[in-house]
């Protein structure tokens, strides 16, 4: 399949899925010397397009950036084209790369923050929840797939949903890989049987100040970041220094000329035994 729109030719290159109300392709525009691979969502449903419309156009979310590259027609089809991440899906990556429980919430931290940062709209952002389009970097930040499947698509998917769905998920997390429970689980689990989450920055708020604090760093690399702040002003301070030992050993060395000897030895080398002709020093 060839999709077509203003100077770019995107070629079908794998299907995620198909089914009667949407397709999910990743494609390739041949048109372009780089190549580049985008995520095509491909709508059949003329009323699922009139809704994703309305979505977008009565977005809420206060974003810089639109989530979707281009909105084009082909054929009897409206098509969403968005940028293409290679998938690290957080359910197969985590139990690997959760080493610790400090680790386990910082990735639920990202979590939330990915939340806070994505631009899609909030029914969108709640598909992504809901259906795992979640994945986790090498760095443990976190990022989103739009491999959407529409048919569950629910325009009244507001952040009070989102919220409630990330805390389940978060929850999912933090209680695995302990047999005592982090403060964070203790919290999140109170509020969420009480329904009281209704914003994604009120959960970010909880997780982070529960959040256990970070092992300090052994001795070697603490010394190492130290001179690495510091090695500017170590090596003025050194510099001067030497300047003045350059200094002192210059004027010794003109004493020396001079006078014979060094006249600074003869400051600090000894007790004074004579003024004029007076003895102080008697034997």
């Amino acid at each position: 399949m060839v999709y077509r729109t203003g100077d770019m030719v995107l070629y079908s290159v794998k299907e995620v899925f198909k089914n009667e109300v949407n397709d999910v392709i990743i494609c390739q525009d041949q048109s372009s010397p780089a190549r580049p691979y985008y995520t095509l969502i491909a709508l059949k449903s003329r009323e699922t397009a009139k809704t994703l419309l309305s979505i977008f156009e009565r977005c809420p979310r206060e974003m810089d950036e639109e989530p979707y590259i281009k909105c084009f027609t082909h054929k009897e089809q409206l098509c969403y084209l968005f940028p293409y991440n290679s998938g690290r899906s957080l359910t197969a990556f985590s139990e690997g790369q959760i080493i610790n429980q400090v680790v386990r919430e910082e990735v639920c931290i990202n979590i939330v923050l990915a939340c806070l940062s994505s631009p899609l709209p909030f029914p969108l952002l709640f598909l992504a929840l809901h259906q795992e389009q979640i994945h986790i970097e090498k760095d443990n930040s976190i990022f989103f797939t739009p491999y959407f499947d529409l048919r569950e698509l629910d325009k009244n998917m507001d952040e009070a949903a989102c919220t409630r769905r990330c805390v389940h998920i978060l929850l999912d997390i933090l209680q695995r890989g302990s047999n005592k429970p982090l403060k964070s689980f203790d919290l999140l689990r109170k509020k969420i049987d009480s329904r009281s989450y209704r914003q994604l920055t009120e959960l970010y708020r909880d997780i982070k100040v529960t959040a256990l604090p970070k092992k300090k760093p052994k001795l070697f690399k603490r010394l190492r970041a130290l001179w690495s702040y510091n090695k500017d002003r170590l090596f003025r301070i050194l510099l001067v220094i030497s300047i003045i030992c350059f200094a002192i050993a210059l004027t010794m060395l003109v004493s020396y000329l001079i006078f014979g000897d060094f006249a600074l030895f003869r400051l600090f080398g000894g007790s004074i035994d004579q003024i004029g002709t007076e003895e102080i020093n008697t034997k």
